[in-house]
């Protein structure tokens, strides 16, 4: 009986529309030529904030760079490179983020339309975080020593990729390219199963699994689960790496939830939470265990696992309605209103955990971006 007031509060939630907000558009625009030249001066924010993407597709951004890239002398060649793939990185980043989520791409939340003329690809579309990542390795250095903004640049570039779906970009392109410079690095193991795996299986996320429509996240799995044992066998050596481990227990975790065997599903949440420190995963190992425990008709310890989420998210919208619907149910109504009414009118909304999950690396991205700022200066 729960599941359906569980069902009802969820819907309300998700029908929930997050007001826009306006920002006053820059007094100059710059070209490319410009705003990459500015960039490597030293003023990131400024060149990314002031850069024309009216019209720009990423074909001709990136053509743009190979100009900028060509009118120096041999001498900086290298160094342009890598302020060239940067920018690049840099910019699409920003460019398909939005005010109220800076995950999502402008218009186009849960699916995303692709234009069938490449040459034609606006540079805030989807399908410009295939085409800027793989330019933007396409410049790094291919033998010698790898440096540290060198490794940072693979790896945003493979974050920005993964944020895009771009998995056959990935795994028949940019991640070879990868695999040869970084050999070892255990970001790149992952994005390799991830890449195949996600190519295989599609979207984590559903639409209208548990009736909800289209804006469903956490769900049973309707259609057919014969790939995911495949995609669990992948997953598994890795496990014996101690810096994924923990990822990828709750990763095989939630495969198991895919195709509702509940006790896999949560012994493997419970070996990811004793292994991992990051805020964000350990959130959504008790999100998903929370949902399992829902399947199982087990709300206390529903509650309990969807409070240690809150714990760390107190604003996510789905996690908080899921535990205000449990609580509400358990006539406990002055917290279950203590934890949804924040969730829903925080505004820019936080994204849902079960997202952050499904595009990998791309959680990295702004902290990366960061850091290879610190490093052109």
């Amino acid at each position: 009986m729960h599941r359906w007031v569980v069902r009802g509060v969820l819907a309300l939630a998700l029908g929930t529309t997050v007001a826009s907000s306006s920002q006053s558009p820059p007094s100059t625009r710059l070209s490319v030529a410009d705003a990459v030249a500015r960039y490597a001066s030293g003023d990131f924010d400024g060149a990314v904030r002031d850069l024309d993407t009216g019209q720009l597709t990423a074909t001709a951004l990136t053509r743009s760079l190979d100009d900028w890239i060509a009118g120096g002398d041999a001498a900086s060649q290298p160094r342009r490179r890598l302020v060239a793939a940067a920018f690049a990185l840099d910019a699409n980043w920003a460019a398909t983020r939005t005010p109220q989520n800076e995950w999502l791409t402008p218009g186009d939340v849960w699916g995303r339309v692709t234009p069938h003329d490449p040459d034609r690809w606006r540079f805030v579309d989807f399908k410009s975080q295939q085409l800027v990542p793989l330019w933007a390795v396409r410049q790094l250095p291919t033998g010698g020593e790898v440096l540290p903004i060198e490794r940072t640049l693979w790896l945003t570039a493979i974050g920005i990729a993964e944020d895009g779906h771009a998995w056959n970009r990935l795994e028949q392109e940019i991640l070879p390219r990868a695999r040869k410079r970084l050999a070892d690095e255990p970001r790149v193991r992952l994005a390799e199963v991830l890449a195949r795996t996600n190519g295989n299986l599609g979207t984590l996320r559903g639409r209208g699994g548990l009736g909800l429509g289209r804006n469903t996240v956490l769900r049973v799995e309707r259609r057919s689960t014969g790939g995911m044992p495949d995609a669990i066998r992948a997953f598994e050596p890795l496990l014996a790496d101690a810096a994924l481990a923990g990822e990828v227990a709750l990763r095989i975790g939630f495969l198991e939830l895919r195709r509702s065997r509940w006790p896999e599903a949560l012994a493997r949440f419970d070996a990811a939470r004793a292994k991992l420190s990051e805020p964000t995963l350990v959130a959504a190992t008790d999100y998903f265990a929370g949902f399992v425990h829902e399947q199982l008709d087990q709300p206390a310890e529903a509650i309990a696992a969807y409070r240690r989420a809150v714990a760390i998210t107190p604003l996510m919208r789905n996690l908080a309605t899921r535990l205000s619907a449990l609580l509400f149910l358990r006539n406990e109504r002055t917290e279950a209103y203590a934890v949804l009414d924040p969730a829903l009118n925080a505004r820019p909304a936080p994204i849902d955990l079960l997202v952050a999950v499904e595009r990998g690396d791309a959680r990295f991205v702004p902290e990366w971006l960061a850091t290879f700022r610190r490093a052109l200066r």
